[in-house]
């Protein structure tokens, strides 16, 4: 995954990743969210129950974190 973050005076302000993978060069190249539906599927089921909530944006994932 390669994580986003948005950070302000006050700290950060937002965050959101996007899955990755390497190609047969071994090369990192970013996925479509789409391709990675399981992946998504089972982390948002999991940090749900942490508390934390996340939801497709594009391609990318956006995080809300637990209150």
């Amino acid at each position: 995954m390669m994580v986003r973050a948005e950070v302000g005076r006050s700290g950060v302000t937002g965050t959101s990743f996007q899955f990755v993978r390497h190609n047969d060069a071994n090369e990192t190249v970013l996925c479509a969210l789409a391709n990675e539906r399981a992946a998504f599927d089972d982390l948002a089921r999991r940090s749900d129950a942490l508390g934390a909530k996340l939801t497709a944006g594009g391609d990318e994932v956006l995080v809300e974190p637990a209150a």
